[in-house]
């Protein structure tokens, strides 16, 4: 058996392309193809100008690791390029792989957050440690993180469309529920908001405080009150007596019935007559 060739950290190597494997947890997943194209012309012509970075695949006898430089070893295949410089790099290949791409800010919002996230998961990182290694404000990084709260749809699609800003995902995230968020993403899709206007609709559909339903309730409690119930007939009244229970089964649940309050006493002790 041929033993695998040995490399020195920072030596420039020419390599086939044949002998790179993809990293699955390159933080990249979308190479956009009108881009590539134009790349592989580039390099046709030109060559390739910036080493690809690799280490050596310890499962793969013989095979390299792709740390950075995936979207360039593509690009040299369909130049018909067979043999590309490449620099052997030693350390943590996920923060090398996502700081690479980072500068070169080829990664899109919803590749970063998942990149990020993963080397929180396999690193035990705190995002204190991430904003040192990628060089972003904590507050940043807790709002690039935020999209993995997106749902799955709309993740898939923005993995591969780089028209919509992080800014745009960060304010939709902020949402608490799937579907709102679903519904700020397709009026964004629709209208094209801008991330104040996604504010402004966010803050227009939000759910009633708890001083909103208070009002709404002491206002019907004035109304019920005075009802004139002389001209109503027995199946009337049952009706809005069996309302009634129905409705104090339900304040009884919200209401805390162990603790004893003033409200909580009218509340047991409040009978229809």
């Amino acid at each position: 058996m041929v033993d695998a060739p040995k490399y020195e950290k920072g030596k420039l190597y020419n390599i086939s392309v044949i002998d790179f494997l993809k990293d699955p947890n390159q933080p990249r997943k979308y190479f956009d193809p009108e881009a590539l194209d134009e790349l592989a012309a580039s390099i046709k012509k030109h060559g390739i100008l910036q080493p690809v970075l690799f280490h050596p695949d310890p499962g793969e006898q013989g095979w390299l690791t792709i740390v950075a430089g995936e979207r360039r070893i593509e690009a040299a295949k369909m130049a018909g390029v067979n043999m590309i410089p490449a620099l052997m790099v030693e350390g943590n290949a996920d923060e090398i792989a996502l700081v690479e791409n980072l500068q070169r800010k080829d990664l899109m919002p919803v590749e970063e957050a998942e990149a990020l996230d993963r080397m929180m998961r396999n690193h035990n990182y705190k995002q204190e440690d991430l904003s040192g290694i990628v060089h972003k404000s904590q507050p940043m990084i807790s709002g690039i993180l935020s999209l993995k709260r997106l749902p799955q749809q709309i993740r898939d699609e923005c993995r591969n469309d780089p028209t919509v800003p992080r800014a745009i995902l960060i304010a939709i995230a902020k949402k608490k529920q799937e579907r709102a968020m679903l519904r700020l993403y397709n009026e964004y899709r629709a209208k094209g908001l801008s991330r104040e206007e996604i504010k402004q609709e966010g803050r227009s559909h939000k759910a009633k405080t708890a001083g909103q339903y208070a009002n709404l309730i002491a206002a019907l409690d004035k109304q019920l009150c005075a009802l004139d119930r002389n001209d109503w007939t027995e199946d009337d009244k049952v009706l809005l007596r069996d309302t009634l229970v129905n409705h104090r089964e339900t304040v009884e649940k919200l209401l805390d019935l162990e603790q004893a309050t003033p409200l909580n006493a009218i509340a047991k002790g409040r009978v229809l007559s």
